[in-house]
């Protein structure tokens, strides 16, 4: 079997996952495979998940080293998955778990440009693909080549406090350590040091902390489109090229490309009544968060004002 991972950062997207990995990898005690994001757990979301097999998903460790006392990986929809906590547990009953949260209404505004980014969402505005939520369950208006539906039913990406009561159903409170992005922006070394002093590690006194993963959009469409879902006869003649001149070459070129083709900016925010719609729509997912973690987070979801006040 080999090395076994013995910590998960479970998710959720948009709410830090990439920066935590990406300072975690430099702990010399940490081993994390270059592979972000198996979902091998994830058995619920069809044929999404990168790694199929038992032996193709050790393989991922393989390389971890004797002294390197903790292993772990990232799948950012562990959390949306209904099954992965579960499986996760048989696996490795005694692992920790590691979730990150931000408030609901901004993670999904930043997923949706996360999701146009790389393609797996084609309607530009978010409310309008909020909108289209019940259609596209049913299979309906898909992006092409789309690698699951399930990325695009926003309301239960934001099921945050349902999703940890569902951690929490197969782990001991314990083995979870739940991080809120606004802690981590505010002051990134301190949750940073406790993230180590949990997976019960020696400091290593890093002090840089850069911010990773901002908001990116493509320049051109479809030279966006056209390397994220190519057409079949271009994926195919890709790959006979890269058994050709080798596949770190052709894989750095393709890189290059969508460097060049990425913008980084700001979103543009929500209009005032939709934006009350969703604090509105997460205001119970939000107070069950608050009562699992037993912290206020009443700054989420604001109570609206009232209507003499507005004007």
């Amino acid at each position: 079997m080999g090395v076994k991972p013995n910590f998960f950062i479970l998710g959720a997207p948009k709410c830090g996952t990439t920066a935590l990995f990406e300072y975690l990898r430099s702990h010399p005690a940490v081993f994390l495979p270059q592979v972000k994001e198996p979902h091998f757990f994830a058995t619920d979301l069809g044929g999404y998940p990168a790694i199929k097999s038992l032996d193709a998903y050790h393989s991922l460790f393989q390389d971890a080293r004797p002294d390197q006392t903790r292993v772990g990986e990232a799948s950012v929809y562990y959390l949306r998955s209904t099954t992965a906590a579960a499986n996760i547990r048989q696996y490795q009953p005694d692992a920790r778990l590691i979730a990150m949260f931000r408030n609901p209404v901004d993670m999904l505004h930043s997923f949706h440009s996360q999701l146009l980014y790389v393609a797996e969402e084609t309607e530009e505005d978010f409310e309008a693909a909020w909108r289209l939520q019940e259609r596209r369950a049913r299979g309906l208006d898909l992006p092409p080549g789309s690698r699951g539906a399930f990325l695009l039913q926003y309301r239960e990406m934001g099921r945050f406090g349902s999703q940890t009561q569902r951690v929490l159903a197969s782990f001991p409170a314990g083995q979870l350590k739940v991080i809120l992005f606004d802690d981590f922006g505010a002051d990134p070394k301190r949750v940073y040091d406790d993230v180590i002093a949990f997976l019960g590690l020696p400091g290593d006194d890093r002090a840089e902390f850069p911010r990773i993963n901002e908001n990116k959009r493509a320049r051109v469409t479809w030279l966006r489109n056209f390397l994220r879902k190519p057409p079949p006869v271009v994926r195919n003649a890709y790959r006979s090229v890269k058994q050709t001149v080798g596949g770190a070459r052709m894989d750095a070129l393709k890189s290059a490309i969508v460097r060049r083709n990425t913008v980084r900016e700001h979103r543009s925010p929500l209009s005032p009544a939709f934006r009350a719609e969703l604090i509105e729509e997460f205001r119970e997912e939000v107070a069950l968060l608050a009562s699992l973690l037993d912290r206020d987070l009443g700054h989420w979801t604001p109570a609206a004002a009232p209507a003499s006040r507005r004007g």
